[in-house]
């Protein structure tokens, strides 16, 4: 009976573990403009990202890698729309685009970070 009860439990701790699952890292990220994904006609202008809360400027950093390199931003700031915003200096050249953030929101003491691409393709 003792090997049947140490079965019993193993099945049991068994099934109880294949029904956790992990969850993918929470990122407060939202959207972005340029949309994360896109392909555009239009040569960007401005970096504009939205989060779930207000981001702190003073915590905060974005980053365009291109083609040709990285790109030199100019003026981050919010509009006060729970967003992150940045002059784009140099040209777009056509080809894909790598934006690196990283920003605190509100009052989470955490820093959250990551990265998307956009093309340019030209008109």
């Amino acid at each position: 009976m003792n090997l049947l009860n140490r079965m019993l439990v193993t099945i049991l701790l068994l099934l109880g573990l294949s029904t956790c699952t992990t969850p993918g890292a929470y990122s407060p990220l939202l959207s972005a403009e340029p949309e994360i994904g896109a392909t555009l006609s239009r040569e960007p202008r401005t970096l504009r990202l939205y989060f779930s809360a207000l981001p702190d400027v003073s915590r905060s950093s974005l980053r365009l890698l291109g083609p040709s390199g990285e790109h030199q931003l100019r003026g981050l700031h919010t509009m006060a729309a729970d967003d992150l915003m940045i002059e784009i200096m140099d040209p777009v050249t056509q080809g894909t685009y790598t934006v690196e953030w990283s920003t605190a929101v509100e009052n989470d003491p955490q820093l959250y970070s990551g990265s998307f691409n956009f093309t340019y393709a030209g008109n």
